[in-house]
């Protein structure tokens, strides 16, 4: 139920218990969250008893970070669902992640960045070529999903791509939704 959950849903909240460790089906379900590329806040609750245990946010917020490398977009909200402490940020907060999901940058805007990015940091020459981005554009929404036309998507390294959707996240409104870049080889029809 969870998975077809998943597949259906726009935000997904994923609760945690403050006051245990992250289990295996946790960890399952993140793996398809991330896989489905759905928006997604981590929500720990029974946040009075882990207060109560001296636990911190910053320390969550780490724990979360190191458990999910690949997702490090996702906010973190803290709530005690029991009196209703911080139910309101939490629902607000998912309304603001489905608006940035459903955000569409325009092209020129798209391009300045991506512009700024390479001009910054060039990526590195393979196979004797230097790797181009002649222009980007955003094909969808939810997730934002943006395509770059180049010269060879091969002459990409993964760090580089690292970089640049460190740039897209800082840049444009996606800063706590998946986001997805495509590289794509120019043809001559796109000119």
């Amino acid at each position: 139920r969870a998975q077809k959950s998943i597949r259906r849903a726009d935000v997904v909240l994923m609760f945690f218990d403050a006051t245990q460790t992250i289990s295996q089906v946790d960890k399952h379900l993140v793996e398809e969250i991330h896989k489905r590329q759905k928006p997604c806040i981590f929500v720990v609750n029974k946040w009075d008893r882990g207060l109560k245990a001296e636990m911190t946010a910053e320390k969550w917020g780490d724990y979360l970070l190191r458990t999910f490398a690949t997702m490090p977009h996702v906010p973190v909200a803290f709530l005690t669902a029991i009196d209703g402490k911080n139910i309101r940020p939490v629902i607000n907060l998912a309304q603001a992640v489905l608006k940035q999901a459903r955000e569409r940058v325009p092209t020129a805007r798209l391009n300045e960045v991506v512009r700024t990015a390479v001009q910054q940091n060039p990526p590195p020459m393979r196979r004797n070529k230097r790797p181009k981005v002649y222009f980007a554009t955003q094909v969808a929404i939810e997730p934002p999903t943006i395509v770059l036309k180049c010269n060879d998507p091969r002459l990409f390294d993964n760090p580089w791509k690292r970089y640049l959707l460190s740039v897209l996240r800082d840049e444009l409104p996606f800063q706590e939704v998946p986001l997805r870049v495509y590289y794509r080889k120019r043809e001559r029809d796109d000119e």
